[in-house]
């Protein structure tokens, strides 16, 4: 196996832990607020990462790399947050695959903000990902439901966003410091914002998801140490297409753990979402060739 396929491989075994990860975060979502959860996540995972120093060895931060940890923290709260809330509300599956329209919405705001052409066919990759939302959301249990469940759509829709840009600067990061610098920093900077945030509603776990919790703080520090050890050193491509591997492990997990059978209109919908994507990722290597 060369290094490529060795590094994709473990991104892929990063997304399938932080599906599980998810899987625990709904499980979890009847009993306690959004916030605590997230908390809970990124607490768990900082007490692992410090445990680990010792054999992760990692530099100190560096003082003019503060602003980016603090900005990709409070990325990340918006993500989690968003994620779990629509997680908690919606089938699991089509959470995931709306998570997808990422890529998408990093190029509509790079037309509208920052000024850049968009040729055909990103327009093209725009309208097919947002039908494929449009599919999914057509057929889906929010239609005809109440406040929380328009909410949660929202959420799902709003999540990608703001996780697409961490992961853009993510990558810019991991060019700066190591992968355990900047998870322990940002696991710290988290767990403090949220400790504010989610403190005049916290209340203590029951004693009967104590193991929940300590899953998801497990296999969220180990599914994203996975994920960013490989992502630095992957192509975006590559990195987009073990992303992508997060629906069939939701789809499994949907089936096995909540027993929910996707709705034919939720794989359409999946595949308009993943046919943007992936035009949008070929659109960029074709213009990465050129330059």
């Amino acid at each position: 196996m060369n290094i490529d396929a060795r590094f994709f491989a473990l991104a892929v075994f990063g997304i399938a832990l932080l599906t599980g990860m998810d899987a625990l975060a709904k499980a979890l979502a009847g009993g306690y607020g959004t916030f605590q959860i997230v908390f809970f996540r990124y607490a768990v995972s900082l007490l692992l990462f410090a445990a680990a120093i010792p054999l992760l060895r990692p530099e100190w931060p560096r003082r003019d790399r503060l602003g980016a940890h603090a900005a990709r923290a409070v990325l990340t709260i918006v993500t989690g947050a968003t994620f779990f809330y629509a997680l908690g509300k919606l089938p699991f599956t089509e959470v995931f695959a709306i998570a997808y329209t990422g890529p998408i919405f990093v190029a509509l705001f790079g037309a509208l903000l920052l000024g850049e052409k968009v040729r055909w066919p990103t327009m093209a990759a725009i309208a097919c990902g947002f039908a494929g939302v449009l599919v999914i959301a057509a057929d889906g249990p929010a239609v005809g439901g109440d406040t929380q469940q328009y909410l949660a759509l929202a959420c799902a829709i709003a999540s990608p966003v703001s996780y697409a840009l961490g992961v853009v600067l993510l990558r810019s990061q991991t060019l700066h410091e190591s992968v355990p610098t900047i998870l322990i920093v940002q696991a710290a900077m988290i767990t403090l914002g949220l400790a504010i945030v989610a403190g005049p509603s916290f209340h203590m776990p029951d004693s009967a998801d104590l193991w929940a919790i300590a899953g998801i703080g497990a296999l969220g520090a180990a599914g994203i140490y996975a994920f960013s050890a490989a992502i630095a050193k992957l192509q975006a491509a590559q990195v987009a297409a073990a992303d992508y591997s997060g629906l069939i492990w939701a789809a499994m997990i949907g089936y096995a753990a909540f027993g929910e059978t996707p709705r034919p209109a939720m794989w359409i919908g999946a595949l308009l979402i993943l046919a943007g994507s992936a035009t949008m990722l070929l659109v960029k290597a074709k213009a990465a060739k050129k330059n």
